[in-house]
C-alpha cells in the first residue's frame, strides 16, 4: 500500500488508526462500539452525478444495475460514496457486481474518504456472496480498506472491521477535512461551463426508455425480405430466433416478437409472441426466393408490421420495428412510406410512439434505409457480418442509440448469468 501524504498536524491521529486497527488483529481488547445515532459525514457529491442518483436507487435491478455501470466511467467526486450508498442497500448480485466495478482499482484514500465505515460494512457483506464474480469483486475492494495487509481470511477482516470501525470512521472524518481545507485554500479559477444539464437528459431518456420497458413490455417485429438475396441473412435469422427471444426476455421479462417477411408484397409470419419456439418455427418456414427486380415492398412490410388487428400490439408497451434488407423501396412508395411512419408515431391508440429501426446487409447503406430509420425515429445499422445479426437486433431493440453502453453492460450479464451457481432461481 503507498503511504499517504498525511499532514503534520494530522500525522499523531493517522498512527493512533493504524495501531487501533491492527489491534482487530493482534487480538486486542474490543473498541466501544460505535453510537448508531452518529450522524455520518457529509460526503462532496459533483452536480453532473445527479441524473444517475434516482437510477441507483431504482427498484428494478436492471435499471441499477446498467446505472452502476455507468458509474465505471465517471471520474467527478461523489463516484465512490455512490456506489457504497448503493452496495449497502443491494440484494441483487448482478447489480452489486455493476457498483462493485466502480470501486475496483480506486486508491485505499478515495475509497476511505468517500465510503468510509459504510462501504466496509457493504463490501464485507458481498464478499461472502455465494456468486463466486461478486465475491471475488468484494475481496478485491475489501483487502484495499484495512491500514495493514491481512491476506484472503475473511475471518481476519471481520475480526478487524468489528474493533476498527470506528477508527476507520475517524480517519474519514480527517481526509474530509483535509480534502476540504485544500480545496478552499486552492486559487479560483473560472468555472467552465457544465454540461451537466444535457448528461441529464440524455440519462432520463435512457433510463425512462428502460423503465418503460420493465414496467410495460417491450415488443418487436422483425419486418425482413425474404427475396433470394437474403438467403444468408435469413439463415442466420433461423438460426439466432430462439436465442433473440431469450436474451431479450432475460432483461425485459415482458417481452413479445412476431415476424413480417416481404418481397413485392407482405406476408405476416408469426403474431407477436413471447414463445421462442413459436418465433423459431416461423422462420424455418421462410425461404429465400424471388426478387428479380431492384426494388422491393419495404412499404408493404412495415404498414402490415403496424396493423394492430394483425400483430397485436399493446397500448403500454414499448414497440419497436426493425426492418432488414438489402434492397430499397419502390420509388414511388418512399412518400407514401413516410407520411405512414409520421402517422404511426403520432397513433394516439398507444401511449409511446412506435420507434422503426433499419437494417442494411449490404456493406453499403440501403438507398431510404438511413431516412426511414430518421423517420421512425430509430437507427440504421449496416450489418457487415451476418453472424453479428442476432446482436444487432438485441442492440436496436434494447439500446437503440446506446448501443456501446448495453453491449457492454450485456456482456457482462451474460457472463455473470453463466458463472451463477443460482441462476435459475434469479
Amino acid at each position: 500500500m503507498a503511504p499517504v501524504d498525511t499532514p503534520r498536524h494530522l500525522r499523531l491521529p493517522a498512527l493512533a488508526l493504524l495501531v487501533v486497527a491492527a489491534c482487530g488483529v493482534l487480538g486486542a481488547p474490543p473498541a466501544r462500539a460505535a453510537d448508531p445515532q452518529a450522524a455520518a459525514p457529509v460526503v462532496p457529491v459533483d452536480g453532473a452525478l445527479g441524473p444517475l442518483k434516482p437510477w441507483l436507487a431504482h427498484d428494478d435491478w436492471t435499471v441499477r444495475s446498467i446505472a452502476a455501470f455507468d458509474l465505471r466511467k465517471r471520474s467527478e467526486d461523489g463516484v465512490i460514496h455512490l456506489a457504497a450508498r448503493m452496495l449497502a442497500k443491494e440484494s441483487h448480485p448482478y447489480a452489486a457486481a455493476g457498483a462493485l466495478g466502480a470501486l475496483r482499482g480506486r486508491p485505499r484514500r478515495e475509497l476511505v474518504m468517500e465510503g468510509g465505515p459504510l462501504l466496509a460494512d457493504a463490501v464485507l457483506r458481498w464478499a461472502r456472496c455465494t456468486h463466486p464474480t461478486v465475491a471475488d469483486y468484494a475481496q478485491e475492494v475489501l483487502r484495499t480498506l484495512p491500514p495493514v495487509k491481512l491476506g484472503d481470511d475473511l475471518e481476519r477482516y471481520a475480526g478487524w472491521w468489528k474493533r476498527g470501525r470506528e477508527a476507520l470512521g475517524r480517519e474519514q472524518r480527517a481526509l474530509l477535512a483535509e480534502a476540504a481545507k485544500q480545496k478552499a485554500g486552492a486559487p479560483k479559477t473560472k468555472a467552465k461551463k457544465s454540461t451537466s444539464v444535457e448528461t441529464g437528459r440524455s440519462d432520463d431518456r435512457f433510463y425512462g426508455r428502460l423503465e418503460l420497458m420493465r414496467k410495460h413490455g417491450l415488443e418487436l417485429c422483425i419486418v425482413m425480405d425474404h427475396t433470394g438475396s437474403m438467403g444468408r441473412v435469413i439463415g442466420a435469422a433461423k438460426v439466432g430466433a430462439r436465442r433473440l427471444i431469450e436474451r431479450l426476455r432475460a432483461y425485459v421479462p415482458r417481452f413479445r416478437a412476431g415476424l413480417v417477411t416481404y418481397d413485392d408484397g407482405a406476408r405476416l409470419r408469426a403474431t407477436l409472441t413471447s414463445d421462442p419456439a413459436i418465433l423459431r418455427k416461423a422462420f424455418d418456414k421462410v425461404g429465400a426466393g424471388g426478387g428479380a427486380d431492384l426494388e422491393e415492398g419495404v412499404d408493404k412490410g412495415v404498414r402490415l408490421a403496424l396493423a394492430q388487428g394483425r400483430l397485436g400490439w399493446s397500448q403500454r408497451a414499448y414497440r419497436v420495428i426493425v426492418v432488414v434488407g438489402d434492397a430499397p423501396p419502390h420509388e414511388g412508395d418512399v412518400r407514401g412510406l413516410f407520411r405512414l411512419l409520421a402517422k404511426a408515431r403520432d397513433d394516439v391508440l398507444y401511449d409511446k410512439p412506435v420507434v422503426v429501426h433499419t437494417v442494411s446487409t449490404d456493406d453499403l447503406p440501403v438507398l431510404h434505409f438511413p431516412q426511414i430509420a430518421a423517420a421512425g425515429g430509430g437507427q440504421h445499422v449496416t450489418l457487415r457480418q451476418t453472424g453479428r445479426l442476432v446482436e444487432e437486433l438485441v442492440m436496436l431493440t434494447f439500446g437503440g442509440a446506446d448501443r456501446g453502453r448495453i453491449r457492454g453492460w450485456m456482456a457482462e450479464i451474460g457472463q455473470l448469468r453463466a458463472d451463477d451457481p443460482e441462476r435459475a432461481r434469479r
